[in-house]
């Protein structure tokens, strides 16, 4: 049974847009349990085009994530179920295309040279994220790649932001390689240490 503080996570970035702001900040993180956001940021564009197309799924404020790849040169599209954080990306870093959305329902359509869900795919539930990383992984292009963040084992976390529970949750390391997979995708880097998984979609062999 799905955690009730499932239910309250777009809620509480909704109603706290302005904490989550603040306490995020706009410098990638660096070194943390082995997640430093510029190294990994950096594997997910390497051999990318200037200007090439990222969708940020749960992109929040744009800040400070979407802020580097647009400072990279590449064109960002971003959604978020928070209003109050898409105003804030839509305000400061006017480049790019935001728009409200909850990653449940349809994407902006396709294909991305990136799709990006950079600590947004594990606050929705297990099955829920089985629905939404295939949608993820059909809107890569061919050739491209999916990167996004995971727990290391199947189950839900639930941790404390500004006084609510925060909500997170994983499938086992097997289920992601096995939906990935079925997406016709390759594990580049395998999330099972890391919590970062990046995997590329093939070119389609020439006719």
């Amino acid at each position: 049974m799905t955690h009730p503080s499932a239910k309250r996570i777009v809620g509480l970035y909704r109603d706290k847009a302005d904490d989550w702001v603040q306490d995020r900040g706009a410098t990638l993180y660096s070194g943390a349990g082995g997640a430093d956001e510029a190294i990994w940021l950096d594997r997910f564009v390497a051999g990318l085009p200037a200007g090439a197309s990222i969708l940020d799924v749960g992109c929040g404020s744009g800040w400070p994530i979407g802020a580097a790849l647009l400072e990279k040169g590449h064109q960002v599209t971003g959604v978020d179920a928070s209003p109050g954080l898409i105003a804030h990306a839509q305000a400061t870093l006017p480049t790019g295309v935001w728009s409200v959305a909850d990653m449940r329902d349809e994407f902006p359509p396709g294909p991305f040279d990136g799709v990006l869900a950079w600590h947004s795919l594990f606050h929705l539930s297990p099955d829920d994220q089985k629905k939404v990383l295939p949608k993820l992984a059909a809107c890569v292009a061919e050739g491209r790649r999916l990167m996004f963040t995971s727990g290391q084992a199947h189950g839900e976390t639930i941790g404390q932001w500004r006084g609510e529970p925060l909500y997170h949750a994983s499938l086992d390391p097997k289920a992601y390689r096995a939906l990935l997979s079925d997406s016709g995708l390759r594990v580049e880097y395998d999330g099972v240490e890391s919590g970062v998984w990046l995997a590329r979609r093939a070119f389609l062999s020439a006719k």
